[in-house]
């Protein structure tokens, strides 16, 4: 009887046993899973994160650098005989001011501008002929950046300094247009004589668009010749030929 008792004994250790470890792997196999599953789901989280940041929020190479024009800035000098004229520019052109002054005489220009032009540097040339003159005028020279769009403007009145203006005075006056870079014109094509109103040269693009340049230089009037050019466009100007768009060149070069 004892040993029977013995045998049940055991026989229900041993099965104990078995079902806790049976347990045990049954859990571990469900920890492992569950790992799995969050490794997983962390994995498709972060796939997911990346594709909507590039879809959405990345900036490529193309985004970071601007477009380059190609257009290199100018110098352009004016003076006395530009006064009242209204010129183009772009943001970074350098422009010279040239006045003739007499400093011997007490009188000065007095010069001003609008916020869009930097003032470099200014000074007075004393002029080259009559050296040895007493009393002999020279030149004052201003040049200033292009830092601003839109209109600019440059304006001088030559006085003495202790006097009030009467409106009597010599004046200069200079507007300068500053328009955006990418709203010039930059392209290659062919000059054409064009006769129609009396004859003109106008400018065929490679893509059949007709130009007509207000300021074609005399050396590049000729039909048939191939230049690459940048110019301002004229829009607001109206031309009697009714043939093309008109435009101010910035610059032209002869096509090789």
């Amino acid at each position: 009887m004892k040993e029977k008792k013995l045998v049940v004994l055991l026989l229900m250790i041993i099965l104990s046993t078995l079902f806790i470890l049976i347990s045990g792997c049954t859990e571990a196999e469900s920890e492992v899973n569950n790992s799995a599953q969050i490794l997983d789901t962390d994995e498709q989280w972060k796939e997911d994160k990346q594709l909507d940041t590039n879809n959405g929020n990345e900036v490529t190479d193309e985004q970071e650098v601007s477009e380059d024009t190609g257009i290199e800035p100018i110098t352009v000098v004016f003076s006395e005989n530009d006064s009242g004229s209204t010129v183009n520019a772009i943001i970074g052109d350098t422009l010279i001011v040239l006045l003739e002054e007499n400093p011997t005489t007490g009188y000065s220009w007095n010069l001003s501008t609008s916020p869009g032009l930097l003032l470099m540097d200014q000074y007075y040339e004393e002029g080259t002929e009559g050296e040895d003159v007493v009393g002999a005028g020279g030149t004052h020279r201003w040049i200033f950046e292009v830092t601003e769009d839109n209109e600019q403007n440059i304006s001088a009145v030559y006085k003495r300094p202790w006097e009030e203006i009467t409106g009597n005075e010599s004046k200069f006056d200079l507007i300068v247009n500053v328009i955006p870079e990418e709203k010039l014109i930059k392209a290659n094509g062919t000059v054409n004589y064009i006769e129609l109103e009396g004859g003109f040269y106008g400018i065929t693009d490679q893509n059949g668009t007709h130009y007509e340049p207000v300021n074609l230089d005399e050396d590049l009037k000729k039909d048939g010749l191939e230049i690459e050019f940048i110019a301002y466009p004229m829009d607001d100007m109206v031309s009697i030929n009714m043939w093309g768009r008109i435009i101010e060149i910035r610059s032209a070069t002869v096509v090789e």
